[in-house]
């Protein structure tokens, strides 16, 4: 067919003489259609003199790094300029056949594809250019893409090149790449240079030790002398800690720790629940005493540095910076055994900060107290011509706007309704079936094996409560409290080859810090 020889002796033509030659066109066009022919016929385009090198002095001397350079208007890189190396940030570097893949972990997240064209087996030194993004090129001339911080190109064009590149029995041991690329057709780009060699042995630093001297410290007095505590301090429209100064300890809440290499969590569960976690930099195994500055939100931080994060009480951060001190810290067999940290957090860039300090020590025999017996005096109790002079019976007692009771007073019996009650451990359970159900829950605080006389105060929702402290809950007719505030009284309690025979008790509760209130009065034998 002589119109295909026709076409082929014109691209070869084309190809051998850098000239339009065979469709006319300007020199641009005829030398962008010569690059992709040669590509397409033999690899990657000699390096052009004129293109992209990072600024002399910009990158490190010595070391793997990336350095990106983004123009003001540039989508990905947002205008700024990076430097990374092993010493800020994880660095990933990865090839297969003519492929590479680059991931950076640190202050920013990123991630890179550099495709070869199909027709070499490895990445080779040289110009790959008229790209589009990876994955959606033109398989005979290659691709790229560079995006990252949620953001990314819909549409690309773009260069890299490969300054040097080795290989070690077929596996990547060093290359030296750079790259431009356009987002959606605009003027602004991003560019970047990758120089990396395996067994780079960078590594972050450990933390500061000592500390700076003027970082927080609870004012002297503040926390406890002894035992296991944490201190939380917020300021004022800091949105974790709403503006509020709380000391837990295990009189008063409970303290669970957990650690693994340079991870430590603290729960603490009291009369609101906090979470926090804080993370050593990835270059040292366990938490060392030291100061870890520049942290963000564990688990989304810079592996090189550590995180942190405090949440709880229903709020946490978005995004958040700060800091934590390790004051000290001792293992065991590599098993934590005490600790001494303090923190401060920032949520969502705010000046205002919660502050805490933290100090455990395995094997604190700290427990919560007992029941306050005998009774304050001034607590209510059912009127006695108001309750049946015998037998078991529940009376209730509402206030004029309590949600639960609607303000009416109903007194049950074994003769009007059904009155089930039952106790596990430390709970007990109440059933009314009668003209309306009702059911109630009151738990003593953690300390006691069994419901024990007693005043039991400061108390809030059951199974929502500060186990130290107990909790109840009365609710029925088709209405609950969502929060409630109040206290229960055992009066007398017996037990029977460890099982309930009899019990004596009145309670108050507040839905929803109301100040009308439904009070109660149970009196069971079996």
């Amino acid at each position: 067919m002589p119109w295909i020889r026709a076409r082929l002796w014109c691209a070869f033509v084309a190809a051998l003489t850098l000239l339009g030659a065979c469709g006319g066109g300007d020199d641009s066009t005829s030398a962008a259609a010569l690059e992709q022919a040669t590509a397409r016929a033999s690899g990657p385009a000699k390096i052009p003199r004129n293109l992209w090198q990072p600024p002399a002095g910009s990158t490190p001397t010595s070391g793997n790094y990336i350095y990106l350079q983004s123009d003001p208007s540039d989508y990905i890189g947002a205008g700024r300029t990076h430097v990374y190396t092993q010493a800020n940030a994880v660095l990933t570097v990865a090839s297969t056949s003519n492929h590479l893949g680059v991931q950076v972990q640190g202050d920013q997240r990123w991630s890179a594809d550099f495709q070869g064209m199909s027709r070499i087996a490895l990445l080779e030194p040289g110009y790959y250019a008229n790209l589009a993004r990876f994955p959606f090129h033109e398989p005979t001339i290659g691709g790229l893409n560079w995006s990252g911080e949620g953001r990314g190109c819909n549409t690309l064009t773009g260069w890299f090149v490969v300054d040097s590149v080795a290989y070690t029995s077929g596996n990547l041991s060093s290359i030296e790449l750079r790259f431009e690329q356009h987002c959606e057709g605009a003027a602004s780009a991003l560019r970047g240079k990758i120089r990396w060699a395996a067994g780079d042995p960078s590594a972050p630093a450990g933390p500061v030790n000592p500390p700076p001297a003027t970082l927080w410290q609870p004012i002297e007095g503040t926390t406890p002398p002894a035992g296991n505590y944490v201190y939380l301090q917020s300021d004022a429209g800091d949105y974790i800690g709403a503006g509020r100064t709380s000391t837990y300890t295990l009189a008063n809440s409970t303290l669970a720790v957990s650690s693994s290499g340079g991870l430590f969590n603290v729960r603490v569960t009291g009369n609101e629940t906090w979470d926090g976690t804080f993370q050593a930099m990835n270059s040292i195994p366990l938490l060392q005493p030291g100061y870890y500055p520049g942290l963000m939100r564990q688990p989304f931080h810079n592996p090189t540095k550590g995180g942190l994060t405090w949440s709880g009480d229903g709020r946490g951060c978005n995004t958040l910076t700060g800091w934590f001190v390790v004051d000290s810290v001792t293992y065991v067999g590599g098993t934590l055994s005490a600790i001494e940290l303090r923190f401060e957090q920032h949520c969502e860039g705010a000046g205002p900060a919660l502050r805490g300090k933290i100090r455990w020590v395995a094997g604190d025999t700290t427990v919560p107290s007992g029941p306050v017996n005998p009774p304050p005096a001034n607590l209510w109790q059912a009127a006695p011509d108001a309750v049946p002079v015998s037998g078991n019976y529940v009376y209730l007692q509402s206030e004029a706007g309590d949600y639960i009771g609607q303000g009416n007073t109903y007194t049950y019996t074994p003769v009007n309704a059904t009155l089930s009650v039952t106790a596990n451990a430390g709970l007990l359970s109440v059933g009314v079936s009668g003209n309306k159900w009702w059911y109630g829950s009151f738990q003593t605080m953690n300390s006691i094996p069994n419901l024990q006389p007693g005043y039991y105060g400061e108390l809030q929702r059951y199974p929502f409560h500060n186990p130290a402290k107990g909790g109840l809950s009365w609710s029925g007719d088709g209405r609950g409290c969502n929060t409630l505030g109040g206290w229960f009284v055992v009066d007398s309690v017996a037990y029977a080859n460890n099982e309930l025979s009899a019990i004596t008790l009145r309670f108050e509760q507040h839905c929803e810090g109301m100040a009308a209130a439904l009070r109660g009065q149970i009196r069971w034998s079996r």
